[in-house]
């Protein structure tokens, strides 16, 4: 029986666990940008027979001790007045598991139904929750399984920082599977040669994230530590 469904955003996200070969894994994973298709892939795997739900990826930064590659193993996840717990004694096992492999903060992620591109967004956010970071597919995930009376647990390393905004046109080429469009990205890139600095910068964040997420996914092993 599949014990665990894993949810990501981005394709990229699930291509980390690639060194865990497919024979061994207790979990399956799926990729898709947004809450509706993190809500879709979380009541597919419950009816599929999954009894433990990992929102797994990157996320924004909203806070100034989450600077980017730090992974958050979240406690909670808010959106808006709900709260939606961790199940605790999984959080347990994964920070014990975690903690010397990366740099880990644990604390509150904040769902958001849609991007939080700039700074001032993310600042102003983090007022409003405290939350040191946000994605967009946690909060879906974690309805569903409170729903449904299903643990779940939530890994996110930073991939833009608090203090980084993420251009629009580099959004609107994340395709809806989690891919990227390169070909278009590249193009757009060429004609904004002012931005290129600023793309140097979130593609080394970005890698700082992803790298952490594989070693975070090595350690984890085939059960996730459920």
């Amino acid at each position: 029986m599949m014990k665990i469904g894993v949810i990501s955003g981005l394709s990229r996200e699930v291509e980390c666990f690639n060194k865990i070969p497919l024979q061994t894994r207790k979990f399956y994973t799926c990729s898709g940008v947004g809450p509706e298709r993190a809500e879709k892939a979380a009541r597919d795997f419950i009816d599929a027979g999954a009894t433990a739900l990992m929102s797994f990826g990157v996320a924004g930064g909203l806070s100034e001790v989450a600077s980017a590659g730090t992974v958050v193993l979240a406690d909670a996840v808010i959106n808006g007045q709900q709260v939606y717990n961790t199940d605790k004694a999984w959080h347990s096992r994964l920070f014990s598991a975690l903690w010397d492999k990366c740099p880990l903060i644990t604390g509150l992620v904040a769902g958001m139904d849609r991007m939080v591109p700039t700074s001032s967004e993310k600042q102003e956010l983090f007022k409003i929750t405290k939350a040191l970071c946000c994605d967009m597919e946690s909060h879906a995930m974690a309805r569903v399984a409170a729903s449904k009376q299903v643990p779940f647990s939530i890994i996110r390393a930073i991939s833009d920082p608090y203090d980084r905004d993420v251009p629009s046109w580099v959004l609107r080429n994340l395709t809806p599977t989690g891919g990227v469009r390169i070909t278009a990205l590249s193009l757009q890139a060429l004609r904004r040669p002012s931005s290129w600095g600023k793309l140097a910068g979130l593609s080394r964040e970005s890698n700082r994230a992803f790298k952490n997420l594989g070693r975070v996914a090595l350690s984890l092993g085939p059960s996730l530590q459920f």
